[in-house]
């Protein structure tokens, strides 16, 4: 117990999780942290498949804000394309304290490292095990054998280029003569070359003087009301995986384990940006902590987590019970005809029900609130509008009848994606969706088993109508890509599209959708597009794409896009062994509803307008 009464950093926290865990000591072993939080011993970076197998490791130290590392990115990832077929993997760590994991993955996708990104175990640093102390420096460790970090097969420089930022013209190929040999079963040419590039920056110090007063009462309450207790609280999903943050002990219990969530940047989960410049105001509902808030919440673990005043805790804020109408007392709801009771022993499901409206006139809709029966086995869920019919139609048939070949067809009311505040949206005053005349509402359900008895579902729709007709009719538009496919171990996988609109547009809001392999998503604004007067402008940026946390982005000033303009996104998708998410990297991947296949599309949340010349 005196053990866990230190205050120990982000990877120590992971070190005691693991020994909990697994019972086991991992006492010299050091923990790297992956994009998504997902934490690697070392030797579990090496694979066996029967595909494909580790024959070498090449660790390549980097840092967000050394030059010579940026420089050499195109070679390193032409030297892990050339040698990937011979089983030697490139691995980029990052051992500098003051990169945190947010700002390593948005580094990688700028600037467009294709192999694994990691931080160093701060504790129990890796770089340091290998012999490395500036960036970039690359040890290539021959695992034919096994894994050890005594058998180095070539350390030092990458090519001869150096800090200064000379040009040599001499031939300095030291790391792809020592991965030639290597491959060759030969001894490397050079063993070591002298490091050159930016010290790495271990130490990280923390100025905490302005922080001496913080308490649980009068700070830490306020920013957990702000950014957490939404989710973190019972019958939310926040509290169902991790804990309910309604109680100081609560807090103060698992303060270590939060700390290190918040300092990479992992909690609370919002993983988009966007372009200020031109997108000024940026998201709704953006629930990252500020750089003072940071501090804060650090100079409380710091000081013991000290409780301070009751007096001093804020109004709680006003929320609906997790069993009620977030949007309010809705006017109508649709419900599931009949409970369904989902099988133990499949992995993913589509139904389609059709929910009787069929009105005689247009409706007009100002909030939508989708709500499952049984939240543990609904995936997600869609309001789909579609003309009123009697068709018994298979799931594919009805997904092709109300979606179309591409997602030009699809009309939605809304969606039901487990921690999307856009689950329940009441829309401003003369805005609002169209259910039109002679048409009903069908729920697309996906299920996923959780390998236990559950109680059946039957979910519903609740709306309340607009009072008028609105000034601001919004529609839905699904953009859909379907020629997917990955290769087996396919790490960087790149697809792109670009998505017009027939006129000029307002577009208040944006959800990228894709499955278990996705790995980053960029979306930009294109001016002229397909010409060479194009331009460019960032709208929407997620460098570590997470299945288990989909979002629906709100602009607080709608993106204006003429007609014959277009918005542009790049995505990768990530099918190797270093995707805690992957199912199979044995597998070819492509287009299903499954989650175990692969989607890559955009919803889009926009309305018709004359943007005038």
């Amino acid at each position: 117990m005196a053990f866990l009464r230190q205050k120990p950093t982000r990877v120590t926290i992971v070190l005691l999780m693991t020994v909990v865990t697994l019972g086991t000591s991992w006492a010299g072993t050091p923990v790297l942290t992956g994009r998504w939080g997902d934490t690697w011993s070392p030797e579990q970076l090496n694979y066996n498949y029967p595909s494909k197998k580790s024959r070498g490791l090449v660790v390549v130290t980097f840092s967000t804000i050394c030059p010579l590392a940026k420089r050499l990115i195109p070679t390193l990832n032409q030297l892990q394309h050339q040698y990937d077929k011979d089983g030697i993997q490139f691995i980029a760590l990052f051992p500098n304290s003051m990169d945190n994991l947010s700002e390593i993955s948005e580094y990688a996708v700028d600037a467009d490292i294709r192999f694994p990104i990691f931080k160093d175990d701060h504790e129990n640093p890796w770089y340091q095990q290998l012999g490395m102390t500036t960036t970039p420096s690359v040890v290539v460790l021959d695992t034919r054998a096994g894994h050890t970090e005594s058998r180095v097969h070539y350390r030092g420089q990458v090519d001869g280029t150096w800090f200064g930022g000379g040009i040599n013209k001499q031939n300095h190929d030291f790391l792809a003569d020592a991965l030639e040999s290597l491959r060759q079963d030969l001894p490397a040419p050079l063993e070591e070359t002298a490091p050159s590039g930016c010290k790495i920056a271990h130490q990280r110090f923390y100025d905490l003087s302005d922080y001496k007063n913080v308490t649980y009462h009068k700070d830490i309450r306020r920013i957990l009301e702000r950014s957490c207790i939404e989710c973190h609280r019972e019958g939310e999903p926040g509290a169902m995986l991790f804990a309910a943050f309604d109680t100081y002990e609560t807090v103060a219990s698992m303060s270590q384990v939060m700390l290190s969530r918040i300092e990479n940047r992992l909690m609370p989960p919002w993983h988009a940006s966007t372009d200020l410049e031109h997108f000024k105001d940026g998201l709704k509902g953006d629930i990252r902590l500020s750089e003072e808030e940071i501090q804060q919440f650090r100079a409380w673990v710091d000081r013991d987590c000290p409780v301070g005043d009751p007096a001093d805790a804020p109004t709680p804020m006003e929320r609906h019970a997790v069993d009620q109408w977030q949007i309010g007392t809705p006017d109508l709801v649709f419900q599931m005809p009949k409970p369904y009771k989902v099988p133990t022993d499949r992995f993913d499901q589509y139904h389609y029900y059709r929910i009787p409206a069929n009105f005689s006139e247009d409706r007009y809709v100002r909030a939508v609130e989708l709500r499952p029966g049984n939240r543990a086995v609904v995936h997600h869920m869609g309001a789909i509008i579609g003309s009123s019919s009697m068709e018994d139609l298979t799931p594919n048939q009805m997904l092709l009848k109300l979606y179309g070949l591409t997602g030009e067809k699809i009309k939605k009311l809304g969606d039901y994606i487990p921690g999307d505040p856009f689950n329940a949206h009441v829309y401003p005053d003369d805005y609002a969706l169209r259910l039109p005349a002679k048409h009903d509402i069908y729920f697309e359900m996906h299920y996923t088993p959780t390998g236990r008895e559950e109680e059946p579902d039957q979910s519903q729709l609740g709306i309340i109508w607009a009072k008028k007709k609105p000034l601001h009719l919004l529609e839905t538009q699904v953009f859909n890509r379907k020629d997917i496919r990955i290769r087996p171990h396919d790490m960087h996988y790149e697809k792109t599209c670009y998505y017009q609109f027939k006129t000029d547009v307002k577009i208040h809001a944006l959800a990228p959708h894709m499955h278990f392999r996705g790995k980053d998503f960029t979306l930009y604004k294109v001016h002229n597009p397909g010409t060479p007067e194009a331009e460019h402008q960032l709208v929407l940026k997620i460098p570590a794409y997470d299945f288990n946390w989909q979002r629906t982005y709100e602009f607080h000033q709608p993106i204006a896009l003429r007609a014959g303009d277009a918005l542009y996104s790049v995505a990768h998708f990530d099918n190797s062994h270093y995707n805690p998410n992957n199912p199979d990297p044995e597998t070819t991947v492509r287009f299903g509803l499954q989650s175990e296949k692969e989607m890559f599309n955009l919803r889009t949340k926009f309305e018709r307008v004359d943007l005038g010349s």
